[in-house]
């Protein structure tokens, strides 16, 4: 059977593959690398296998890595570095023209880690070689790898954080430490999240939301424009969860309209629906729907007055007219309701 045939047949076997080897950032991952074309590298052996260094795990499906070789090379696009493996260090080359993105499923195992120190050398390195002013069409496609999910270059996503596939994030938008975003996720324009936030599956947030630190945004909930998560608020998606029972078919839905703000660490029960320009006092419990322009504090949390766009109280005249400082609109309150005029 002719090579290019046996890698195919191996390739179709790969893509059935139920479970995958677990890698981190600095692992030597032994990667079925194929048969390959040109001056790409070749895998070795019936398995088409070789070592290569795992610079950056996008989710748990692919990362990027850079291919070695046992040779000695010099040159701009090669890199010398020692990798340690059951206590032993051993000296190798990095090959900076054979960066790629893979499939985690290529994976068969890992074998020792580059060390520290290197590992920063080598980062730098390919910063130089693909990101590096003059080469910019290189630049260009690194950063279609590393945000291949965003609208354009003015999304920050920090390195320690996640994207997973099918997410869309929209230009201006920044993701900070430690996040994940999970699949089938939309993320409007001019939005910003703090460290240690998880948002999805299937989230939807509008444009220039503002998400503190520690928040975790649930299938269910959905966010309109110009909302605020205080740090370390609580959604929920399920009435009544058990470990042992499961009732993803039953999460009811959490709709925050435009403008509401949701203090530190308040808890947002599932199925209620946050009015427009609302505020949620910090530590607040909310347990039902809550009025366009409301003020709610407590456990449960209760109205103890309206608010205006600009999140001030609002105080109305003899007339019942009440002024937003935000804008000049002006409201009264019709059967319980803020109605503007």
């Amino acid at each position: 059977m002719d090579s290019f045939d046996q890698w195919n047949e191996l390739k179709k076997s790969l893509d059935q593959k139920d479970k995958t080897v677990g890698i981190k950032e600095r692992n030597i991952a032994f990667v079925h690398m194929g048969k390959n074309i040109g001056s790409e590298e070749n895998g070795k052996g019936e398995e088409y296998l070789r070592p290569v260094v795992v610079l950056k795990v996008f989710n748990r499906y692919s990362f990027l890595g850079v291919a070695m070789t046992s040779q000695t090379k010099e040159g701009r696009y090669y890199l010398p570095f020692v990798f340690t493996h059951r206590g032993k260090e051993f000296q190798s080359m990095a090959i900076l023209s054979q960066i790629k993105y893979y499939d985690i499923k290529r994976v068969k195992y890992t074998k020792g880690m580059i060390t520290k120190k290197d590992f920063e050398a080598l980062k730098k390195k390919v910063f130089e070689v693909t990101l590096s002013e003059e080469r910019e069409p290189r630049r260009e496609f690194v950063q279609q790898v590393y945000h291949k999910y965003i609208d354009d270059a003015n999304v920050f996503i920090h390195e320690s954080s996640y994207i997973d596939d099918d997410v869309h994030i929209g230009e201006g938008t920044k993701i900070w430490h430690f996040c994940h975003v999970l699949s089938h996720t939309s993320i409007g324009k001019n939005c910003s999240f703090g460290q240690n936030c998880v948002i999805g599956p299937k989230v939807k947030i509008g444009n220039g939301v503002k998400v503190q630190n520690n928040v975790s945004i649930y299938e269910g909930v959905e966010i309109e424009d110009d909302v605020f998560l205080g740090p370390s608020m609580v959604f929920t998606n399920v009435i009544n969860p058990r470990a042992f029972i499961q009732r993803k078919s039953e999460f009811k839905k959490t709709l925050l309209k435009k403008g509401c703000s949701i203090g530190a660490n308040a808890t947002i029960v599932c199925g209620v629906t946050i009015g427009r320009y609302a505020l949620i006092g910090a530590g607040a419990v909310v347990t039902k729907d809550v009025p366009d322009f409301a003020l709610m504090v407590g456990v449960p949390a209760r109205q103890i007055g309206w608010v205006d766009k600009a999140g001030n109280k609002m105080e109305f005249d003899e007339e019942g007219i009440a002024i937003d400082s935000f804008d000049g609109s002006r409201y009264c309150i019709i059967d319980g309701k803020i109605k503007e005029l």
